[in-house]
């Protein structure tokens, strides 16, 4: 990512984060999710938690995107850097998601980071117009030199690519650089249900 990304980055974050999460339910799930729906590229980022965290740090997430989207990603605590990533694309060969938990110490291409523990729930679908990764990741609210407050707001980033990673097969493969990214406020501490176990 070249540094002048990052101050354009920088400079349009305090309006992307006019943009706030707010809660809808997905139809084909019955998921009550805290999210948005990134009006650009039009694709749903959404999570919810249970209500009161234990030792599997976890949230169900999902992301919806137009099948032109090659790669999606989000950072949890806003940032590329020293964050926990999570990353996905449609395998469209397969019919199914491919996805990644990455980590960053600059600004090139993440590591794969070891740690969390994410299962692809039932709702995941690939087809001809759209993708969805629904998803539960566990050991997710703590990373290397970062967490996550669940009791607060925070900004979340996403990326943007309209290019497949190098070998949409496998999750450990490298990517292109992202086109576009951006940033909202989540709601962390409206994202909880207490129907969080029946979803999973």
């Amino acid at each position: 990512m070249s540094i002048k990304r990052v101050m354009t980055g920088l400079a349009v974050a305090g309006a992307a984060l006019a943009q706030s999460s707010s809660s809808y339910t997905d139809p084909e799930n019955g998921i009550t999710f805290q999210g948005i729906t990134d009006p650009t590229h039009n694709v749903t980022y959404g999570f919810v938690l249970p209500t009161s965290q234990n030792s599997t740090g976890e949230f169900i997430g999902e992301v919806v995107a137009p099948i032109a989207a090659g790669c999606v990603g989000v950072a949890l605590a806003g940032q590329m850097v020293g964050d926990l990533l999570l990353v996905a694309w449609p395998d469209t060969s397969a019919g199914k998601i491919v996805s990644t938990t990455r980590y960053a110490t600059g600004y090139s291409s993440p590591a794969v980071y070891a740690g969390p523990t994410i299962t692809d729930l039932n709702s995941t679908t690939v087809n001809a117009t759209h993708w969805k990764w629904v998803y539960r990741c566990e050991n997710c609210t703590t990373w290397n030199g970062g967490s996550l407050n669940t009791n607060a707001s925070s900004a979340v980033a996403w990326a943007y690519s309209s290019s497949a990673p190098v070998d949409p097969t496998s999750s450990n493969t490298t990517f292109h650089e992202h086109d576009d990214f951006g940033f909202f406020g989540m709601a962390w501490n409206n994202a909880s249900s207490a129907n969080y176990s029946s979803y999973v």
